[in-house]
């Protein structure tokens, strides 16, 4: 409650929107930071991808570019996924670079779907917000009634008294 606006904390049934745009707000903050973690991870995709071909089409330039390398020797390294002339397994780099793929997948589909949450919840919020408007019309109407209900039953106060009098004057 010390975190809601002052105007919501004396009238309990507001508490709902004001929990609401908090974790709305909450929800917000956590979608960017996963956006801007996405887009890092984005990036750092890219530039594996770059430098694993600039390293691959360096290889093969190699290969045709030097006589050595024997028929043997490419049918080996396409067999074992290693790379005769560098230090790392083609596969295992392709292997983690599918990996981290997938993940990013599914943070993708992680931030939709929780977009779409946000959507929903929105449109909750919204929706509650003209239900409140309404029920304050209706408030005000029911103010409204008892106040003339008042009036009426001062005014049916009087003439009963007023038929009360005229009764006993009739009488006498």
């Amino acid at each position: 409650r010390d975190s809601a606006p002052a105007a919501l904390q004396g009238d309990p049934a507001l508490a709902p929107i004001s929990l609401a745009r908090a974790v709305q707000q909450q929800t917000k903050n956590e979608l960017q930071k996963m956006e801007e973690q996405q887009e890092m991870r984005h990036a750092m995709l890219e530039q594996m991808v770059t430098e694993t071909a600039n390293k691959l089409n360096a290889q093969v330039r190699s290969w045709w570019s030097t006589p050595t390398t024997s028929w043997l020797d490419a049918e080996q390294e396409e067999e074992s996924g290693d790379c005769i002339g560098c230090s790392f397994n083609i596969r295992a780099c392709l292997g983690k670079l599918l990996q981290r793929y997938e993940k990013l997948q599914e943070r993708v589909v992680s931030l939709e779907s929780r977009h779409m949450a946000m959507g929903k919840l929105k449109r909750i919020i919204r929706n509650w917000g003209q239900d409140q408007e309404r029920l304050g019309c209706v408030e005000a109407t029911i103010v409204q009634i008892q106040g003339d209900c008042e009036k009426l039953s001062c005014v049916s106060g009087r003439l009963q008294k007023d038929s009360q009098q005229k009764q006993k004057a009739i009488e006498v």
